[in-house]
């Protein structure tokens, strides 16, 4: 598995345990704190109506005895059966009170009961509230399967009614949870709800910042697969960051790499081109050490004057080659009228073509064409286009010079009659110091076809070439109208 998939599940799988353990512990602390508001509410219910009990129910004889009458108690129950109750609280409609009431005397008996007198007469000593409410504590209780409900549980809070100081009986409040339940239910719903949406967005959250790590290390993973493969491509540019400082590591090696690998080359390819020069001028130069006939010597001179004028044609041309393959980007940019420009290269080839016994024929549209680029470097690319073709191409025929537009990028064509390309070539002619003889049998640098092609690819663009029917070799480079400032290398 991925480096980048572990750290995407890892996230997810934290932030998923995280939110349940909160919901859950969250869900589990609601019942009980539902439960302390609801019974700090029933205290002063409780503490109320014990207040009023004692003072309007609490009675003495003639003997000092004490008693409690529950007679107005019991008519404000009576009252209360007849009253209409109709009330939606939130989610909750309620339309009866649920609420018990139960009166014992001093000892724990019960002497009144609202739910239908059912347990008059028993004794509640036994219970919590009851018996440490006599003994001047706080007392209260959580019963199930009361009658009044019979699924679920009740809770009791009890308060003294007291004369002259003393406790003289027990005034208890009976609420079932049933209504508290369907609220805790409620809220541990939506507390699941609202922890799943949370652990959604957190999950999204830690996706988008996965995603802003990795996508950069993917980037540079593929820029480091790029370079190791021999693709020339730019570097990523990430950012000034720790990911950045790897990418800008990485562009130091390739660079480095990139400068070996390049004098290698240069230096296996000039040894290969500078053999044949060098033995042309020893050979002439030992020949010239005997006694020669006049005319013998200025032959010799003149093939050590013609090669050392290829020589130094083969370095210039290598010097300029050099310089463009090393180039980032195209340093000077402006409009170019490419209608303009062909007429000018074929302007400047034309007694060449007509050395060759050649012709040129340039085929532009009516609409002048237009693009970015480098005016000085294009026009050495289209002339060396031009110049290959007439040097192939058969006596008494025609180059034919042509452009077209689509919506972002043009294409300059360059035709002749001639040999074929041999099919194990094609893919060689744009190799630096790769070539074919022309048509006198003499082989060029090899240099002017991978100019042209540095030059495309500065311009975002690329070169091809190609035999068509019937013997014709069409070579073309196709342009963006617009080169990217970090045109692929």
């Amino acid at each position: 598995m991925k480096i980048r998939t572990r750290l995407n599940l890892t996230i997810v799988a934290l932030i998923g345990i995280a939110m349940l353990a909160f919901v859950y512990i969250a869900a589990d602390e609601i019942s009980p704190r539902y439960r302390e508001a609801q019974e700090e509410v029933m205290v002063d219910f409780a503490e109320t109506l014990a207040a009023l009990v004692t003072r309007t129910s609490v009675e003495v004889n003639d003997k000092g005895v004490v008693s409690i009458s529950t007679s107005k108690l019991a008519a404000a129950y009576r009252e209360l059966s007849r009253r209409k109750l109709d009330a939606q609280i939130y989610a909750l409609r309620k339309t009866q009170v649920d609420t018990r009431i139960y009166v014992t005397d001093k000892k724990g008996i019960v002497i009144f009961d609202s739910d239908n007198d059912r347990d008059e007469g028993e004794n509640y000593n036994k219970w919590r509230d009851v018996r440490l409410t006599l003994q001047g504590k706080y007392g209260a209780r959580t019963s199930t399967m009361e009658s009044i409900y019979l699924e679920g549980s009740t809770m009791y809070v009890a308060r003294p009614i007291t004369y002259a100081g003393e406790i003289v009986g027990v005034l208890a409040v009976g609420k079932p949870t049933k209504n508290l339940d369907t609220f805790i239910a409620n809220l541990s719903d939506g507390l699941w709800l609202t922890g799943g949406i949370v652990a959604a967005i957190f999950a999204l959250i830690g996706f988008f910042t996965y995603r802003s790590l990795t996508q950069p290390l993917a980037r540079i993973q593929q820029y480091a697969t790029d370079i190791s493969q021999g693709v020339k491509t730019t570097k990523p540019n990430i950012g000034k960051n720790e990911i950045g400082d790897v990418e800008e590591a990485l562009e130091e090696m390739r660079r480095s790499l990139d400068g070996k690998q390049y004098i290698e080359g240069y230096i296996q390819s000039l040894t290969h081109e500078l053999k044949a020069p060098l033995a042309g001028i020893q050979g002439a130069a030992e020949l010239l050490r005997e006694d020669l006939p006049p005319e013998k010597r200025v032959l010799f001179l003149n093939n050590i004057h013609d090669q050392t004028a290829r020589l130094h044609d083969l370095v210039e041309r290598l010097l300029v080659l050099a310089k463009l393959e090393n180039a980032e980007t195209l340093t000077s940019v402006e409009t170019v009228d490419i209608n303009a420009l062909l007429n000018d290269v074929t302007r400047a080839y034309q007694d060449y073509a007509a050395t060759n016994a050649v012709s040129i024929k340039v085929d532009l549209p009516a609409q002048t064409l237009t693009m970015k680029g480098d005016r000085f470097l294009l026009h050495q690319a289209v002339g060396n286009l031009v110049k290959n073709a007439i040097e192939h191409a058969h006596a008494q025929t025609e180059i034919a010079v042509s452009a077209g537009a689509e919506d972002k990028s043009l294409q300059i064509t360059v035709s002749n009659i001639g040999e074929p390309i041999p099919d194990y070539a094609i893919d060689k002619l744009f190799d630096r110091f790769y070539s074919l003889p022309n048509r006198k049998g003499q082989k060029g640098s090899g240099i002017g076809l991978s100019f042209v092609r540095e030059v495309a690819k500065l311009h975002s663009g690329s070169a091809s070439i190609g035999n068509e029917q019937p013997a014709i070799v069409s070579a073309s480079v196709t342009l963006s109208k617009d080169p990217s400032p970090n045109a692929l290398r």
